[in-house]
């Protein structure tokens, strides 16, 4: 079909278009969230090699080295708790959604704002609770590896203070439509 024999692209009525633009995140938070993905793939990765590594132990017992199960342990928490923050603020975390399908209008940007703040509010109790781990135990390390407790009683309190930051942004931002984030946009 040739230009002039397509029919003419027409403006949906004015009651068509929608009301409100689709929100992005500020860059800062953009760029904040694909460092937290750059980081949840580097231990990835690791787990990934780590148990690698203990499946090859069992077969070639030279290559045994005590750390490495430990290694995979404390990966696994780190991954976890460093992507919380991404999570919430891509709705990646687990909801219910019966509530998206019941509430329409503004009821819906309410249930959103107040789980938006109650999600604020349980993240700066666990960044609260995450100082507090770190101030009772600032010598004692891991077994294996030696690893400092508080470096690793660090990496919650960064993923619940980026929690915290995610959820604030959520309540702002309830009455407009989820935002996506692409990491490829992140540059």
């Amino acid at each position: 079909m040739s230009a002039d024999e397509r029919p003419a692209q027409t403006d949906p009525p004015s009651s068509a278009r929608p009301t409100k633009s689709l929100w992005r995140e500020p860059r800062i938070l953009r760029a904040w969230a694909a460092t937290e993905l750059a980081i949840a793939c580097v231990f990835l990765v690791i787990i990934f090699l780590s148990v690698l590594w203990q499946v090859i132990n069992r077969y070639a017992p030279i290559l045994n080295w005590p750390g490495v199960g430990e290694l995979a342990n404390y990966s696994l928490i780190v991954l976890t708790f460093i992507m919380v923050g991404y999570l919430i603020g891509t709705n990646g975390h687990i909801t219910i959604q019966i509530v998206d399908y019941v509430a329409k209008g503004r009821a819906f940007t309410v249930v959103k704002a107040v789980s938006a703040a109650s999600t604020a509010v349980i993240c700066a109790l666990l960044v609260r609770e995450a100082i507090g781990l770190i101030e009772a135990y600032p010598t004692r390390t891991t077994a294996a590896l030696g690893i400092p407790l508080w470096i690793l009683y660090a990496v919650p309190l960064v993923g619940f203070a980026s929690g915290v930051v995610r959820a604030v942004v959520n309540i702002f931002t309830a009455n407009r439509p989820d935002a996506r984030f692409d990491p490829a946009e992140a540059k």
